[in-house]
């Protein structure tokens, strides 16, 4: 019988696709702890995880992002925020990315949460920094 490495070659369950769902949930985890009003955020923390030029597309929208500009981004939506939490449902996966269906909830420092089901897209670089972070969110109020 052959071992689970060798299953998952034959089944065409490769290192890339492994390696691109646990770029993927490192990058939540880096959510988790950055995006806190109370995080500190520099751009260098930025890069650990994105690449320096990237593509954000929120709800149908495209933006070319950079270092610099995702940081004075994020710096904006985290004013307010306590926390992030994501519950992953469903992952896909192949050699070019990760779509993850998510339930998120945000809590804020005034003691609002928001809830959302979300499909997250992304894709990394060379370098196993995000390159396209492609996601659909919908509010659960």
């Amino acid at each position: 019988m052959a071992s689970n490495g060798s299953i998952n070659t034959i089944l065409g369950m490769g290192t890339k696709r492994e390696r691109n769902i646990q770029l993927a949930h490192a990058v939540l985890d880096w959510n988790r702890a950055h995006l806190r009003h109370d995080a500190l955020l520099t751009e260098t923390q930025v890069r650990q995880c994105f690449g320096e030029d990237f593509i954000v597309e929120p709800n149908g929208r495209h933006y070319r992002a950079d270092v610099a500009n995702y940081l004075e981004f994020l710096n904006g939506m985290r004013a307010t925020m306590a926390g992030i939490e994501y519950r992953v449902i469903h992952t896909v996966a192949d050699d070019d990315g990760v779509v993850l269906d998510m339930a998120v909830q945000i809590a804020h420092t005034d003691g609002r949460r928001e809830d959302f089901i979300a499909m997250l897209l992304m894709h990394f670089d060379a370098k196993d920094k995000v390159s396209l972070w492609k996601e659909t969110y919908l509010s659960r109020a």
